[in-house]
Parts: C-alpha cells; sequence; structure tokens
C-alpha cells in the first residue's frame, strides 16, 4: 500500500504538467486559444498544475486500488496448483481487472482535471481556483463527470494489459541474463529497481504511440462535456458527446493528423511516467521488504 501511494504522487507529481500541455493540445480550441498566427502563445506554458487538486484527491486510492488487486491475481495465478497459467497471460490478467477498478476511481477527476487544465484566467488565480470553476460547470450534471469513461477503457484497459505484460517480460528477460553472469548484482534491490524503471519506460513509451488517437478523442469527449469543446461550432454541427461523433467530427474538421495531436509529448510523458511510475512502486516496495527482513532477524 505504501509503495502504491509514493509511486503514485510521484508520477503524478512529475507528468501532470505534461499532460496539461497534452491536453490543451489536443483540445479542439488549440488553434484558437494557444496559437496566434502560426505561433504557440506563452498561455500554452502558463499554469501547468491546473487541475492538480483531483488528480491528488484520486490518485492515492486508484493507485493502492490497483496494485492491490494486480498483486493478489498475480500472487494467486502463481500459487494455484489447478490454475496453469502462462506468466504473460497472468499479468495480462491481473492488470485487466486492476485498471477496471481504477478506471472507475479515476474517471470523475480526470474529467475535473483536464477541464481544469484549460480555464483561462491570470497567472495569480489562487491555488484550486481552477479546479472549482471546473466543478461548478458539472455541479448541475454530476452524471457528465462519468463522460469518457467508455473511451478511458478502451485506450487504459488494452494499454495496461499491454504495458504490463511487456514490463513483466522485459524486466524478467533482463534479470535472467543478468543472474547467469552476476547473480548477486541481479538480487540487489538497485538493480531491480533500476531494470524495473527502464522496463517500464519502454512498454509504456510503445503502448501509448498506438493509443493517441483514442486519448485525443477521449479528451475531447471530456472536454465537450464541459463546454471547452463545441463553442466554436455551428450550432448545426454540434455532436452529442459519443466516441464515434467526436471521431467523426475530428477527421471532418481536422483529417488524420487531428487524431495523432500531441504524438511525440504523449509518447515521452508516458515513458516518463510509467518509468517513474513503477520504478518507484518497485523500489518502496523491496525496501520495504529488505527493512522487514532485517527486522526479523535481529
Amino acid at each position: 500500500l505504501q509503495a502504491a501511494v509514493v509511486a503514485g504522487l510521484s508520477a503524478d507529481l512529475f507528468v501532470h504538467p505534461m499532460e496539461t500541455i497534452i491536453t490543451r493540445v489536443q483540445s479542439p480550441l488549440y488553434a484558437i486559444r494557444y496559437k496566434s498566427n502560426g505561433r504557440i502563445k506563452q498561455n500554452l506554458f502558463r499554469g501547468l498544475y491546473q487541475g492538480f487538486g483531483p488528480t491528488l484527491l484520486t490518485g492515492i486510492p486508484s493507485s493502492a486500488a490497483f496494485f492491490i488487486i494486480y498483486e493478489g491475481m498475480k500472487s494467486a495465478f502463481q500459487e494455484s496448483k489447478y490454475l496453469h497459467v502462462p506468466p504473460w497471460a497472468a499479468h495480462v490478467a491481473s492488470s485487466g481487472v486492476a485498471e477496471l477498478v481504477n478506471c472507475a476511481i479515476s474517471n470523475p477527476a480526470e474529467v475535473l482535471k483536464q477541464n481544469a487544465q484549460i480555464q483561462l484566467g491570470g497567472p495569480r488565480k489562487p491555488w484550486g481556483w481552477y479546479t472549482i470553476q471546473a466543478f461548478r460547470q458539472f455541479s448541475a450534471h454530476p452524471a457528465r463527470l462519468w463522460t469518457g469513461y467508455s473511451a478511458l477503457l478502451a485506450s487504459h484497459l488494452p494499454g495496461t494489459c499491454l504495458t504490463f505484460g511487456i514490463y513483466e517480460h522485459i524486466k524478467a528477460q533482463i534479470l535472467d541474463k543478468m543472474s547467469e553472469t552476476d547473480p548477486q548484482l541481479a538480487a540487489s534491490t538497485s538493480m531491480q529497481v533500476q531494470v524495473s524503471t527502464l522496463s517500464a519506460g519502454l512498454a509504456g513509451g510503445f503502448t501509448s504511440c498506438f493509443l493517441v488517437p483514442i486519448d485525443v478523442i477521449k479528451t475531447r469527449m471530456r472536454l465537450t462535456a464541459g463546454g471547452h469543446g463545441i463553442e466554436t461550432l455551428e450550432r448545426s454541427r454540434r455532436p452529442s458527446v459519443s466516441f464515434l461523433n467526436i471521431a467523426k467530427e475530428t477527421l471532418h474538421t481536422e483529417g488524420m493528423p487531428g487524431l495523432f495531436r500531441g504524438f511525440t509529448l504523449t509518447c515521452v510523458a508516458a515513458t516518463i511516467g510509467s518509468g517513474l511510475y513503477l520504478g518507484c512502486y518497485e523500489g518502496v516496495k523491496l525496501y520495504i521488504k529488505d527493512t522487514h527482513e532485517r527486522l526479523d532477524l535481529s
């Protein structure tokens, strides 16, 4: 539990500014609010921690729930005498079930976060002002906080399953090869953390490359629900907030490039975020385990 909390907070704190820029770039209002005469405006890089409050509040329970379920199911598969499940299948199934719960907890916070990230305002607004403004937009229709849940599952579920499957495979391959030449080094906490960080970064970055279009649609669904995606469209062409309609509207107005907005930054953020998230998790988990073992011996 402690490892999950530290991992979630560390990754959210570091990656949130990049996610804010990604949200703004993927917004249908990007060319109006954040560009002028083909040049990027400075306000694209202002208020990079807008919307961090909801992320902070739900990051701890969602991260804790994810790893409790993931580790529990993975151990159950490994220890079962009757289920002969290949390791990769156990990792995919465990991460998939864990992600279902994680998405259910985090979706409202993600909606508030992304609507807060594109709020316009001066640089001297008090902390939490943007989140409060976003919350007010949904106070009359709280059900809209679940907008984009289908898109969240469509991107996170296969993305998480693929990421954890690749992550566990790469980590096992590296540590197995290392064990053949230097078992003591492979078993050391520092090396396991380094390998976990590298493996997670590679897995997260690789997976995110295939899911950018879904992320763009998901972002626009949430922004439309908060009134930040439809104000520039003619009334007769305003789409309902559904995955298919938002996808059609994006293709109609921007073509295929519109579905790959923020591609490079998304992949970079996923690489750094995944590496930091799982690296911190493994590091804290192994540290706690080593501490308990030393206390037991003493």
